[in-house]
């Protein structure tokens, strides 16, 4: 394969100008280390082409650390595409680099991506999970593998980040089983029908647009970053998150599509949390009520304020208005609270509660959040809760409030009415157009 790749682009060689050969001469002056490093920044086929730069690179790029393989690189421009032959040039050209040229077991990053969406598992996602699994499998075969001083069965792959795979149980077996250096897995727009992610060595795990397929268990030790964005999971599946090391939480969910609800076990060393609830389908009654209802402590399904009580920074996106039980979280080392797109019509009890167990707050932003319409209501709401909260964040120095429409008076009444009690806070009003985002 690699002769073949030569052929293919000697021809290139030949049209190069004077002042690219010596790029090219400076750039061979570097040590591997050097060059390796330049080439991880390239995609594979790049990286299989710099064979004919010189004796020097021939081979240099079989020893690469860094593998970014992406079908993209494999399409053609114009509307005579033939999409059947693009795939049988990337199928080639994959099969033969990773089983016959790149030692796998040596490998830190391992890259992998196929053009479109695999949401019906179709057979191209499904090929390139082999290529995974044989990558797991086979790296042992690779010499030097047990100067690094890992076990007979491992790769030591540290990042692996795929897009568009369809991966099975089998996969996580693998990864499980073979990958005992893996510190960065990210997953996009895959079909994911395994039931558990457990690691032990993982620090950084990503889900992006993933289709999962029940999905209830997250558990490693040393995680430190987790981002589920935009994922759904059938099967009304509850899933569990332990992740006791976690830092930085992202969790962003269509909760129509994510029925069986979340449950994070205890974050101690959170530090910054964006939880962002989409709820723009009308839900069946059927499915409204305690799984959503994320900030009631008496609720099973989405207990997630309490796991976050040591969070610094914590940003929420349209949670709805709710009753909130007396027995509301501490947040003792609070220092920036922004709510966006939130309801607050709920007698600002969320609000408030915030106000009063968050002790050290000292920047609040309140963005494009919803009052009530009601005007029997409102008149309840200046004669009754909001001259008497126990505000007990007196380092509160900034409240910004980001508006479009006249609704915000209520909420700079309350803010009026509490001043007081925060003798170091500013309040700082912005009005946008209603088309602005």
């Amino acid at each position: 394969m690699g002769h073949s790749m030569e052929l293919e682009t000697r021809g290139k060689r030949a049209r190069t100008s004077s002042s690219s050969s010596l790029t090219s001469d400076q750039l061979s002056s570097l040590s591997d280390g050097l060059i390796h490093r330049i080439m991880s920044f390239l995609k594979a086929r790049q990286v299989v082409q710099t064979c004919v730069l010189s004796s020097r690179w021939r081979y240099l790029w079989r020893s690469v650390p860094c593998l970014d393989i992406d079908q993209e690189e494999f399409e053609t421009a114009g509307p005579n595409r033939d999409k059947e032959k693009e795939w049988h040039n990337f199928e080639y050209f994959t099969d033969h680099l990773l089983i016959n040229n790149i030692p796998i077991a040596l490998l830190d990053t391992f890259r992998l991506r196929v053009t479109g969406k695999c949401y019906f598992d179709n057979i191209q996602s499904r090929q390139a999970a082999r290529w995974i699994r044989h990558g797991i499998k086979y790296s042992t075969q690779e010499p030097g593998i047990q100067r690094q001083g890992l076990s007979s069965s491992s790769w030591r792959v540290k990042r692996l980040h795929l897009s568009n795979i369809s991966l099975d149980d089998s996969f996580m077996k693998h990864v499980n089983s073979g990958c005992q250096c893996l510190e960065d897995l990210e997953l996009k727009s895959c079909w994911c029908t395994f039931h558990k992610i457990t690691s032990d060595t993982l620090n950084n795990l990503i889900l992006k647009d993933c289709y999962c397929s029940g999905l209830s268990v997250i558990a490693s030790p040393m995680l430190k970053s987790l981002v589920i964005d935009g994922c759904r999971n059938r099967d009304d599946c509850l899933l569990v998150i332990t992740t006791p090391a976690v830092a930085y939480l992202h969790l962003s969910v269509e909760v129509w599509l994510f029925r069986g609800g979340v449950l994070l076990n205890r974050m101690p060393s959170l530090a910054k949390a964006l939880i962002h609830l989409q709820d723009n389908i009308q839900r069946p009654k059927k499915l409204s009520g305690d799984r959503f209802n994320l900030l009631d402590s008496v609720s099973n399904r989405f207990n997630l304020l309490d796991s976050m009580s040591n969070v610094r920074s914590l940003y929420l996106s349209d949670f709805k208005a709710m009753a909130i039980s007396e027995e509301f979280p501490e947040f003792l080392n609070l220092r920036t609270l922004l709510l966006e797109k939130c309801d607050l019509s709920d007698n600002f009890q969320m609000l408030g509660h915030f106000l009063q167990h968050s002790r050290n707050l000292e920047n609040l932003t309140l963005r494009h959040c919803k009052f009530s319409k009601n005007p029997k209501k409102r008149g309840r709401l200046n004669k009754g809760c909001l001259i008497q909260l126990n505000v007990r964040c007196k380092n509160l120095k900034l409240t910004e409030v980001i508006y479009r429409d006249d609704d915000v008076q209520m909420l700079v009444d309350l803010l009026s009415n509490i001043s007081g009690d925060l003798p170091k806070n500013n309040i700082k009003l912005t009005m946008v157009d209603q088309d602005h985002h």
